[in-house]
């Protein structure tokens, strides 16, 4: 019983009682580096996002450049001719004299209707 009170009371502090002194002699050589601790309490996962949002933030450096633009703003300035859309210059070329004209069948007239040679008279 004295065990797991034991365990209990170092449970709090994550084990690290057990290992500070080696603990605090690798951290003082190392430089800190910026992570996150989540924090599972009851099955419950707990985030910190206090340290999420610092890390999220722009750091000085990039704060200082312009903002990068987008793609498709980009493209949005450019000329339709150069996108491959369809204008009124383009289309008038291609189709010529008949631009703006209604559609005609391009269909050969129709035969006149003739008899078969055994039916002719001479």
């Amino acid at each position: 019983m004295r065990l797991l009170t034991l365990i209990a009371a170092l449970l709090p502090l994550g084990g690290n009682a057990l290992l500070a002194p080696q603990a605090h002699a690798e951290d003082a050589e190392q430089k800190p580096a910026h992570h996150c601790i989540d924090v599972e309490v009851n099955g419950e996962r707990i985030r910190d996002y206090d340290c999420l949002g610092k890390l999220l933030t722009p750091s000085q450096d990039s704060a200082a450049r312009p903002p990068a633009q987008l793609r498709s703003e980009e493209i949005a300035g450019h000329p339709a001719t150069a996108l491959g859309l369809a204008n009124r210059e383009a289309t008038r070329q291609r189709m010529g004299n008949t631009f703006g004209k209604s559609t005609l069948p391009q269909r050969p007239s129709q035969p006149v209707p003739t008899l078969p040679p055994a039916f002719r008279r001479p």
